[in-house]
C-alpha cells in the first residue's frame, strides 16, 4: 500500500469540516497516512499565535488521536529537503518559488517514499520524483 503525508492546508480542511469529500478519503486512507512533523508545527504555531481561539487546540486534540505517530523529519528527509532547494534554485530565476515549509514536506516525503497530498500541486510539480494527488474535491 502506498504511503500518503498530508499538507497543511489538507489537514486543516479535514480538520475544520470544511470538504467532506477529502475527509472521507482521508478516513478511507488513514491507516496508510502519516502526520509530518512539519505540519505537526505549523499546526501547533497556528494554534499558538491563536490562544484566544480554542476550538484550534481540540482541533489538534482530535488530529493527535486520528495520527497517533508522528513521521520524525529526519536526517534522510533533511538531505532530500536540501536536494529539492538547490535542484529549485538552478532553476530560472523567474520561477515561482516553493515556500519552505513547502520543501521540507517535499523533502520528508520523498525520503519516506510517501505521495504527497495537497491541493497546491501547482507549487509541487517542479519537485523532481515527487508524487503528488489532489484529494481536494470542495473549494
Amino acid at each position: 500500500m502506498p504511503l500518503y503525508i498530508l499538507d497543511t492546508n489538507a489537514l486543516s480542511r479535514v480538520l475544520r469540516g470544511r470538504d467532506p469529500g477529502l475527509k472521507a478519503r482521508v478516513t478511507a486512507h488513514l491507516v496508510d497516512c502519516r502526520l509530518s512533523a512539519i505540519s505537526l508545527m505549523e499546526l501547533y504555531y497556528g494554534a499558538e499565535k491563536r490562544p484566544d481561539i480554542p476550538v484550534i487546540g481540540e482541533r489538534l486534540k482530535v488530529l493527535r488521536q486520528l495520527f497517533p505517530d508522528v513521521a520524525a523529519f529526519d536526517e534522510h528527509a533533511a538531505r532530500r529537503a536540501g536536494q529539492v532547494r538547490a535542484f529549485l534554485a538552478s532553476l530560472k530565476p523567474n520561477a515561482q518559488p516553493v515556500g519552505h515549509y513547502d520543501l521540507l514536506l517535499a523533502g520528508h516525503a520523498l525520503s519516506i517514499g510517501a505521495i504527497l497530498v495537497t491541493h497546491n500541486v501547482h507549487e509541487f510539480v517542479r519537485v523532481p520524483g515527487l508524487v503528488v494527488e489532489d484529494w481536494q474535491t470542495e473549494d
